[in-house]
């Protein structure tokens, strides 16, 4: 009898693909550290009705869904090509001064149809895998505390596969991580928020604000239908969806939530509508010479939905909701970012991660 499979064992892979429904195999500098999360595969099933006996004989499988979820710790390396793939627009990364720091500028692409990735989990004794899979949402948080920022990932994938022919026991033996990804993790403390009015001038040391909890979310309304071109094999085919592609628009949002509440400020710029805009900066370890490793997003315009400071005896504490918006213009100090958000990653990766 073969051994009880543990979690603690489990590795996860992720590889961009090029063409829906046909994987690719994983391989070195493919694998994530990940906390959780696992393919997904559920499909109605029609019972026969058929009248003349008091219970059903027989059932039909229907179209297949596969959406899953994966959470990870932020990490400032390894993490290249989740980013890109929410955010739809890369590039060559800009190295920093002839050292081995290079500069990832990931913009916001309205429409990523064709960018898709292969996610292949080591189960120990076989191979989970979701031959392509479309990234939907991309959720960062964390709070003051010792535990690093969190990301969940959400994909739409077109099938579990547990015997797939691509990504085998011997391919995984060719995965690897990429340099530093299973070390350096985000910490809230290593965060700096500034934020002032959309119209002032750029984000100064001045502008700087200290929440203890936040949480950034981007989700993009995807949707995949059966259109017969997709069928799994076998006796008992099922329908599987096409490339999932725009359903509507995305959902950004930011919240914040500060330890204490002292004024009605931000209330009275909830009552005046006032813009907003903001960057959030992460600073790690150093690359080399001047520069670190970085995550950073920049968000050009932001209108407060919620102020609701909390109801209680103890210290109130104030949590703020936010609207996340393109902007007409590009506000002072972010040249160019008319998107509703840029994220800024340096890291050791010399490519492009949607290349």
């Amino acid at each position: 009898m073969p051994s009880p499979i543990s979690g603690a064992q489990q590795r996860l892979a992720i590889k961009k693909a090029t063409t829906w429904g046909t994987a690719v195999a994983c391989g070195a500098n493919d694998e994530i550290m990940f906390g959780s999360g696992q393919a997904k595969r559920s499909a109605d099933v029609k019972v026969d009705e058929s009248r003349g006996r008091s219970f059903s004989l027989d059932g039909t499988p229907g179209p297949v869904d596969g959406a899953a979820t994966y959470t990870f710790n932020l990490r400032y390396a390894g993490m290249e090509l989740i980013a890109a793939m929410i955010m739809g627009i890369a590039g060559i990364p800009t190295q920093q001064a002839a050292t081995a720091a290079w500069l990832h500028t990931l913009k916001w692409n309205t429409d990523p149809y064709g960018l898709m990735i292969t996610v292949a989990k080591s189960m120990v004794a076989y191979i989970e895998e979701v031959p392509t899979a479309k990234v939907t949402g991309v959720t960062i948080s964390g709070e003051v505390g010792p535990n690093p920022l969190q990301v969940t990932l959400e994909v739409i994938g077109i099938n579990r596969e547990v015997e797939s022919a691509v990504n085998t026991l011997a391919t995984y033996a060719n995965v690897t991580l990429p340099t530093d990804a299973n070390a350096h993790p985000v910490m809230f403390s290593h965060l700096a928020f500034r934020m002032n009015n959309v119209g002032d001038i750029a984000l100064a040391a001045g502008d700087r604000i200290y929440p203890s909890k936040f949480t950034l979310a981007t989700k993009r309304k995807m949707k995949g239908e059966p259109n017969g071109q997709y069928r799994t094999t076998g006796t008992s085919p099922q329908d599987l969806i096409d490339e999932p592609s725009n359903d509507g628009f995305p959902e950004l949002t930011l919240t914040l939530e500060f330890p204490k509440h002292s004024s009605a400020a931000y209330m009275t710029d909830l009552q005046n509508d006032a813009r907003k805009k903001m960057d959030i900066t992460a600073a790690g370890a150093t690359i080399e010479g001047a520069y670190k490793y970085t995550h950073g997003w920049q968000l050009p315009h932001l209108q407060l939905k919620n102020v609701n400071p909390t109801d209680g005896n103890g210290r109130i504490q104030e949590p703020l909701e936010f609207i996340i918006h393109g902007s007409a213009a590009a506000p002072a100090g972010m040249v160019g970012v008319t998107d509703p958000l840029w994220w800024l990653i340096t890291s050791k990766r010399t490519t492009n991660p949607l290349a």
